[in-house]
Order: C-alpha cells, then structure tokens, then sequence
C-alpha cells in the first residue's frame, strides 16, 4: 500500500512541478524532466498502479472474512 501511496504522490508531485515550468518542464536542461519520468516509472514498475489496487483490494476483502 505504502509503494501505491508513494508512487501516486511522486506523480502528482512531478505533474504540478511540470505544469509550474510549462514547455520548458520538458526540456532536458531542466532536471524535472527526468523527475517526470523517473515518478512515471515508479507507476510501471513491479506492475501498473491499477494492478497493485486490485491485489490491495483483494487482500483487504480476505482478512474481513
């Protein structure tokens, strides 16, 4: 849960960080360009956030029973 969590804040993180520097965010002069991707990959990583849901999801409906 706490790798989901991460991964999602790292990405909003890195997208509002983009959105301050505009088209120069994309530049590879500015280093949060690589930010970017390195929080994109955080979300591919060990499998998709959707994924990593699921298994949260159903992990959490087998200790309820």
């Amino acid at each position: 849960m706490a790798k989901l969590l991460a991964a999602r804040v790292a990405w909003s993180n890195a997208d509002t960080a983009l959105q301050i520097h505009g088209g120069n965010g994309y530049a590879l002069e500015y280093e949060i360009s690589r930010i970017l991707c390195d929080a994109r990959i955080l979300n591919i990583f060990e499998g998709a956030a959707e994924i990593q849901a699921h298994v949260i999801a159903r992990r959490a409906s087998l200790r309820r029973l």
